[in-house]
């Protein structure tokens, strides 16, 4: 079975990655979306167009895959 991971783009996985290394889906949150996306020198809505593009290939390759 192919790694899930593999259906990212090298941007949406280093962004998820980093959400995830920064506390982001802690809760409460350790790092807002917008922390994240500064410590990575992009705009606050690209981080989370990353993150939810990337959110959205996982669950669909989990829920298709089932």
């Amino acid at each position: 079975q192919p790694d899930l991971l593999d259906q990212l783009t090298e941007r949406q996985r280093v962004v998820l990655e980093s959400a995830f290394h920064a506390g982001y889906y802690d809760s409460p949150r350790a790092n807002t979306g917008a922390e994240v996306a500064e410590s990575l020198g992009i705009a606050t809505p690209t981080f989370h167009e990353h993150l939810r593009t990337a959110e959205r290939k996982l669950i669909a390759e989990h829920f298709e895959a089932e």
